[in-house]
């Protein structure tokens, strides 16, 4: 499985991480610079600005336009994606092996000296507001944002929408980016990953050709300059209804407090829930209440585990007139998980499932590199894939089904609709 992964890590004297791996099979080399810190932190009267800085690093810098910038990834059929999340703000370049000196420079140019044009800063913005005012239109949108508010406390840094809403993004200014970017963007809590047709010695003198003369505030490194997330308690049982009259179905969103990527429980809990709901039509919930019962057009169900605890939830998209009936059956099916458990075939299927979808993620410089990053955050060791198959066995029944009963609380749910749910906003 893990034939050909030995990626090779080193820590620049300015204390970013740069990790490699060599992957000849393919033509292309993917670039991935992340940035500690995301959109954690925020003023709650600029939320959204994170996420917005984000996408102005591509809009100039100060030497490039944003038509030069353009033009240097046309002309090479080069790409260059710059976001951020709550964690984490990030540059993935994406570029034939023989243009990675050229892309590299561009990357690093972007990171470090983007000039926030007023101009562009002023289109972002407005093309973020009208974007979130068509959220408002969104069943998908509304029931994840009503979720969110009642799982989390307002204050938790799980609670804000990353994306900010109408009203913050129209308080976010110029300086305000220029500022996150000051804060957010320094090479000791960075991490380079760089996967494909390049070897070693290329990558790391690209590395400390662009980034290695950049100082900064000696944050120790990648992981240990994550934010700290406290977990958010248990909320009593709540539910909030968004009527939308005019769509066909309801978004429907059930779930509770969860448990972070480093519990010991993380692998039971994952085998445990692909039973219960990782497949929209392999698990419980899809066979039972999508195929059988044929109330809901998709059900899935997660733990969204990170760096902090993200909640346990169940996704449906449902018909309206079976809302009530499908509530009942999902509640049903997690119920039935946690009491009597998983059986040993559901679980050799689940196991079988984990351990044969690694390969496939090793086989795009993309998906080896979002593993390696995972394995850097989580400090999941270097021999991780080759162990992978091992992880999986040590599951057996007993801590499959311990993980349900730990974690499975089906009385505890909070639950967030929106679409044509008729008049239940007083409930």
């Amino acid at each position: 499985m893990s034939q050909g992964f030995a990626p090779r890590r080193e820590v620049l004297g300015n204390g970013l991480t740069l990790i490699h791996q060599h992957n000849p099979a393919s033509p292309a080399v993917v670039a991935s610079l992340s940035f500690a810190g995301g959109a954690m932190g925020e003023p709650a009267d600029k939320a959204g600005v994170t996420t917005l800085m984000a996408a102005a690093l591509r809009r100039g810098t100060e030497k490039r336009t944003k038509q030069d910038i353009g033009e240097i990834l046309d002309f090479r059929g080069a790409h260059l994606r710059c976001s951020a999340s709550r964690h984490s703000a990030s540059l993935v370049a994406k570029m034939r092996g023989a243009d990675a000196p050229a892309l590299f420079e561009l990357m690093a140019d972007c990171a470090r000296h983007p000039s926030f044009p007023e101009e562009e800063v002023e289109q972002l913005r407005g093309n973020r507001i009208t974007s979130l005012r068509e959220d408002e239109d969104d069943p998908d949108v509304m029931a994840n944002r009503g979720f969110r508010e009642l799982l989390f406390p307002a204050d938790h840094p799980y609670s804000a929408a990353v994306r900010g809403s109408v009203e913050t993004i129209d308080n976010v200014t110029r300086g305000d980016l220029a500022a996150v970017h000051a804060a957010r963007f320094d090479p000791s809590a960075a991490l380079l990953v760089v996967v494909g047709d390049i070897a070693w010695d290329s990558a790391a003198e690209l590395a400390a050709a662009h980034l290695g003369d950049w100082q900064g505030a000696a944050l120790g490194g990648y992981r240990a300059a994550q934010v700290q997330v406290v977990d958010a308690p248990m909320t009593p049982p709540s539910e909030r209804w968004h009527d939308m009259p005019d769509k066909a179905q309801v978004s429907l969103l059930m779930g509770h407090a969860g448990i972070r990527r480093d519990d010991v429980r993380f692998y039971a809990a994952a085998l445990m829930n692909s039973v219960l709901g990782r497949f929209a039509m392999g698990g419980r919930l899809g066979r039972v209440v999508r195929e059988e019962q044929g109330m809901a057009y998709y059900t899935y169900s997660g733990f969204a585990a990170g760096w902090g605890a993200g909640p346990f939830s169940v996704q449906a998209g449902v018909q309206p007139e079976h809302l009530d009936a499908a509530i009942a059956s999902i509640r049903e099916q997690i119920a039935r998980t946690r009491e009597t458990g998983v059986e040993a075939s559901e679980l050799d299927d689940a196991r079988a499932a984990a351990v044969g979808s690694l390969p496939r993620t090793l086989e795009s410089n993309e998906g080896m590199a979002g593993l390696l990053h995972q394995i850097e955050l989580f400090d999941l060791g270097w021999d991780y894939p080759s162990r992978y198959s091992e992880v999986m066995a040590a599951v057996d029944l007993d801590a499959a089904n311990a993980a349900a009963l730990d974690l499975l609380h089906p009385e505890e749910m909070v639950l967030s609709a929106a679409g044509p749910v008729g008049d239940r906003s007083a409930n």
